[in-house]
């Protein structure tokens, strides 16, 4: 027998409250109480790629936990990055905001705006006791600033990931009835770790013989294989990691491999957090959302990493859990979902007002099961600072300042992004009608003005930065 239950037998005989008892209490009992607003816990894991789970249909991971969370709540699998790189992909979270309005737009020289509140801030003020463990990563913004912090941060998820579910669940675990809801963010570096292993095996050299046989590798991507016209940013992105170029088809295969088998590190950190939410009975009243910052190449177009907007970087899985308000099981396909999001999320539930100027929707109505009219016809995800994508349900747009060459794919028949229509008059209509709605989203933002960093600003930034 559950805690849970015991502790509502206790109750109920404590308080002399059964059978006709119940009955005539019922009578007298004043109007329902409102309910308690939720615990909210905010996981996310690095550089995660959309379908990198057992629960999303990959044969090659084994993600029970990941999976458990996908059986109790909701998981999107129209879920982008608002910017697909870890500092700007972050900020967007934690602000509700457009990386040209947060002032983040690429990794660590941009900090964010100093009169722009986090979530944070935004929830300690209203009641929630919030509280950090893992990476931030939020250029200028010191976690201390924003949360009470429970690690100081980490660097390697293979050797970190351990303490940061371990504060997670300490925290968890040391709660009591009495305490004010909680707003948990723990945040998780695998499967981070595969920058490392490229850096380590840019030579193409096999360094470890760990795992299967090479018969037993996981396949090359069937888009293994790169667009012929692209921007000139994505051709550096792949030609910058020039060695690449020399890996054979079985040392991408040991790349998945690893790939992996980082990604099970993490589902192994997640399971403990939500094994401590559910021992300390916490289960049915916390909202619980894990996501990404953003994805990884995966050999997919002949990259790793991140950077750039096909959908390897920039798709992300997001999931959402919470008995009795989510729904259960719900693998939902149709609505576009953006990390841009995740603030207003949070924010409905907990039944505080949403931070300023928030960007986002609340994914509550498609939770609940409530009709979510209007929901967005598209969303726009920016990259290395001139970088637009704008995809709808059946298309995505790419277009990077200053360069001619623009990307139209048609997602339904060309889902690895490989036939470029940008260029054909059959689609000349359609370009154009994504490029006004393009301009119409730039026009509706408040830009942040932006200064070039001065020589040396990533080193004292990182010197600064906790976590």
């Amino acid at each position: 027998m559950s805690a849970r239950d015991v502790s509502r037998r206790t109750f109920l005989k404590s308080s002399g409250v059964g059978g006709l008892g119940l009955a005539l209490a019922a009578q007298q009992a004043p109007a329902a109480v409102e309910r308690r607003p939720p615990n909210l816990l905010f996981m996310h894991l690095d550089q995660w790629y959309w379908e990198e789970a057992s629960a999303f249909g990959c044969a090659h991971v084994r993600t029970p936990n990941i999976d458990r969370l996908a059986a109790q709540g909701a998981s999107f699998s129209l879920s982008y990055s608002a910017n697909p790189v870890c500092c700007p992909a972050r900020a967007c979270w934690y602000t509700g905001r457009a990386s040209s309005e947060n002032g983040v737009i690429m990794n660590d020289q941009w900090p964010l705006a100093p009169a722009m509140p986090d979530l944070g801030q935004w929830f300690s003020a209203r009641g929630y006791d919030a509280a950090y463990a893992g990476k931030w990563h939020v250029t200028g913004r010191p976690f201390t600033q924003s949360f009470r912090v429970l690690t100081p941060g980490s660097g390697v998820g293979e050797v970190t990931d351990g303490a940061v579910s371990r504060a997670a669940e300490g925290f968890l675990r040391a709660r009591t009835a009495a305490d004010r809801p909680f707003f948990l963010n723990v945040g998780f570096l695998q499967p981070h770790d595969c920058c490392y292993w490229v850096f380590e095996h840019s030579d193409g050299k096999t360094r470890t013989r760990l795992g299967p046989p090479p018969a037993e590798l996981p396949p090359l991507p069937a888009n293994h294989g790169h667009c012929e016209r692209e921007p000139l940013l994505v051709r550096n992105r792949r030609s910058e990691r020039g060695a690449r170029a020399a890996w054979t088809a079985e040392h991408w295969r040991w790349y998945l491999w690893n790939y992996d088998r980082m990604v099970e590190m993490a589902d192994a950190e997640v399971g403990r957090v939500l094994d401590a939410l559910d021992d300390a009975g916490l289960a049915e009243e916390t909202l619980v959302i894990l996501t990404s910052d953003h994805g990884d190449g995966l050999g997919r177009h002949g990259l790793t990493s991140k950077m750039f907007l096909y959908d390897e970087a920039a798709r992300v899985p997001f999931l959402v859990s919470c008995p009795g308000r989510v729904q259960a099981g719900l693998r939902d396909t149709r609505h576009l979902v953006s990390g841009l999001d995740v603030a207003p999320t949070l924010c409905d539930f907990a039944g505080v007002a949403g931070l300023p100027q928030a960007r986002g929707l609340s994914l509550r109505p498609l939770l609940e099961g409530r009709a979510a009219t209007p929901w967005r016809e598209f969303l726009v995800a920016e990259a290395q600072r001139g970088g637009r994508m704008l995809r709808t349900p059946e298309y995505k747009y790419i277009a990077y300042q200053d360069d001619p060459v623009t990307q139209l794919f048609d997602l339904r028949a060309d889902p690895g992004e490989l036939v470029n229509l940008a260029e054909e008059a059959a689609h000349a209509d359609r370009l154009r009608d994504l490029e006004r709605r393009l301009a119409a989203w730039e026009g509706s933002l408040d830009r942040f003005p932006l200064k070039e960093p001065g020589p040396g600003a990533a080193r004292a930034d990182r010197r600064k930065r906790k976590g």
